[in-house]
């Protein structure tokens, strides 16, 4: 069969058909229980309701910008289609496979062929992203809120063109990760020669945790990972955002931290499987204990996540009018306990799993929405 007959696209669409379902076999189970659990019962016309209220406060932020006029049109613009691009971040090796970066370089592509292929995928990921942001303008626009009068057409137009620049940003990070910019590859690196005795040198021991653990995050060992532990941290950083903003909303905001690391810390032990226990692997051959170093590179993988639900909860009891520190410790143990459960205890049956998550993840909940008194 000749190339033209098998062009690139097809074969990237292969490979990002095949990792999507996947994808879609390990999280399409847990996106279900997040479902159930947030529609609590409720009928349709609920849910509709609660669909189109999220989707209207997705697109509030740019809804307002527009209608303040000034600088904030820009700002409000910005921040969507940098929430667009880290969501493509996040769905990146979804998207194209890094494993063929030195491949591609040997083939006779050229820069057309590869944003021809993977155009396609970059709009079909951005599209939930985009779902939202359009039902929420719809909401808007159908409200006809009075802050609003007069600035629907540069509603419309603003929107369209943050999910245009969402997919050009896409297919940008496309492009880096094919050159190995940015995306923690590692780089050059400068070789220096110590003027210290090699007696003194010998005696700094060097500790296993640097090049078993910190080293590969750092210089792009196990990429997936430190992404992961970066976008964990970020969304940590977003709910504190909105906790100071609207301290008064503290249980939904540690209902989605809740959400948030569990999914994270379920992803952790995945990434950490893959990337950092078969460098513990081949060092079978070193005096470690092995034991041990498994769980130092559990409790790193899901640091993050438990990071920010400690810093979200003293945020509430700092912030929010009423927040109970003891509901808010017993919610931060549980969550903890979740992790070492997800970590130290795993499940094969993915029934039984799913199960387990959804008591938990239930249990979570309960807690959050009891962290403000009255």
């Amino acid at each position: 069969m000749t190339l033209a007959a098998w062009p690139y696209r097809r074969v990237l669409a292969a490979a990002c058909a095949q990792a999507l379902r996947r994808w879609l076999g390990r999280w399409a189970v847990f996106v279900l229980v997040a479902a159930v659990v947030a529609s609590a019962g409720a009928g349709l016309d609920s849910a509709l309701a609660t669909v189109a209220a999220l989707a209207a406060w997705v697109a509030l932020p740019l809804a307002r910008g527009v209608a303040a006029g000034g600088l904030w049109p820009v700002l409000a613009l910005l921040g969507v289609v940098a929430v667009g691009a880290g969501l493509l971040a996040a769905l990146a090796p979804l998207l194209w496979p890094a494993r063929w970066r030195e491949a591609e370089r040997a083939l006779p592509l050229a820069p057309g062929d590869t944003t021809r292929a993977d155009l396609p995928w970059i709009a079909l990921a951005t599209l939930p992203w985009a779902a939202l942001q359009l039902g929420g303008v719809a909401v808007w626009l159908g409200q006809r809120p009075a802050w609003l009068a007069g600035h629907e057409l540069a509603l419309v137009l603003t929107t369209g063109l943050a999910l245009g620049l969402v997919v050009v940003a896409g297919l940008g990070l496309q492009r880096m990760r094919r050159r190995g910019a940015g995306l923690g590859r590692p780089g050059p690196r400068a070789w220096s020669v110590s003027t210290r005795p090699a007696a003194a040198r010998g005696a700094a021991r060097l500790s296993p945790l640097r090049p078993l653990i910190l080293w590969p995050l750092r210089r792009g060992v196990a990429p997936r990972a430190a992404r992961h532990a970066a976008l964990t941290l970020a969304a940590a950083g977003l709910l504190l955002v909105a906790l100071a903003v609207r301290p008064g909303w503290a249980p939904w905001w540690l209902a989605l931290q809740s959400l948030v690391a569990m999914a994270a810390v379920a992803r952790a032990r995945v990434l950490a499987a893959l990337e950092l226990r078969p460098l513990l692997d081949a060092g079978a051959a070193l005096p470690l204990s092995r034991r041990g170093w498994a769980w130092r590179i559990d409790a790193v993988s899901v640091a993050p996540a438990l990071v920010g639900v400690a810093l979200l909860a003293a945020a509430t009891v700092a912030l929010a009018p009423g927040g109970r520190g003891a509901v808010l410790a017993a919610w931060s143990g549980w969550l903890a306990l979740a992790a070492v459960l997800e970590l130290r205890v795993p499940v094969a049956d993915a029934s039984v799993q799913s199960a387990r998550w959804l008591f938990l993840l239930a249990v979570a909940l309960a807690l959050a929405s009891e962290g403000l008194a009255g």
